[in-house]
């Protein structure tokens, strides 16, 4: 073989090896939360995209004492790449009575959207996946950390429209895996008006982690959970590894 064959073979050769080392496996979740089981109009939506990352990066300090023992931090953590949810306008009513007749009171949300979602999960030792929304320490893309409860959030209360019944705040705000632009539950009862702060129905995967597994020939998983009184509320969701960034349902709402 000529030197300039040898020379062109070793260096495809560090291509493919460079390559091979810096190809990162993303995984992408789409999911969909049913509000009412009395309307499935009232739906939100949540895309998610992590990529995998080591231990080995994402905790350094606590790898190099490992490593000064002797040992090896081991294991595959996921890194937030992005995240957004939409949710629909809705509106129920519930049997009240006011001055003791019967009637009824009235509550509903507007349509919004949201870029402030904050989702974590890992690779578990059996070969499982888990995945929750959450406000802990978050690791990102490019291997730092970052607090969701240290950065500044703005929530804004009732605004007085002409027209409206003037609306009181009942409560505070509070930040959440997933936090709407408009972050307003409106409440209507015996003349009176207020709202309080709207709880994203993927809050419940704020105290309920998803844990599946994924086979090594398998590159996709749908499911569902049931939650709620008497399992009245349903969430569903579509989970997809790829070698691409590109998320498949990127804030359109299908699966």
């Amino acid at each position: 073989m000529s030197l300039v064959k040898k020379l062109c073979a070793a260096f495809c050769i560090s291509c493919l090896l460079i390559t091979a080392a810096s190809a990162k496996t993303y995984w992408h979740f789409t999911f969909k939360a049913f509000n009412d089981p009395n309307d499935n109009s009232a739906v939100e939506w949540a895309w998610v995209t992590m990529v995998e990352m080591s231990k080995e990066r994402a905790f350094t300090a606590e790898a190099a004492t490992i490593q000064r023992h002797g040992g090896r931090l081991q294991g595959t953590i996921f890194a937030f790449v992005r995240g957004a949810a939409w949710r629909s306008d809705h509106s129920y009513t519930k049997k009240t009575r006011c001055k003791g007749r019967p009637a009824e009171k009235e509550i509903f949300w507007h349509a919004s959207d949201s870029e402030s979602v904050f989702a974590g999960g890992q690779i578990n030792t059996d070969g499982s996946f888990q995945f929750s929304f959450t406000t802990r320490p978050i690791l990102k893309a490019n291997g730092t950390w970052f607090d969701p409860k240290g950065r500044g959030h703005a929530f804004v209360g009732p605004v007085s429209v002409d027209g409206e019944p003037a609306e009181e705040m009942k409560g505070g705000f509070t930040l959440y895996g997933v936090n709407y632009r408009d972050a307003l539950e409106h409440h209507r009862r015996c003349g009176k008006a207020w709202a309080k702060q709207y709880k994203s129905d993927f809050s419940h995967f704020q105290h309920s982690r998803i844990r599946e597994t994924l086979d090594p020939g398998e590159n996709g998983f749908f499911g569902q959970e049931f939650w709620g009184p008497r399992d009245s509320k349903t969430i569903v969701y579509d989970v997809r590894r790829s070698s691409s960034s590109r998320h498949p349902h990127w804030k359109r709402q299908e699966m």
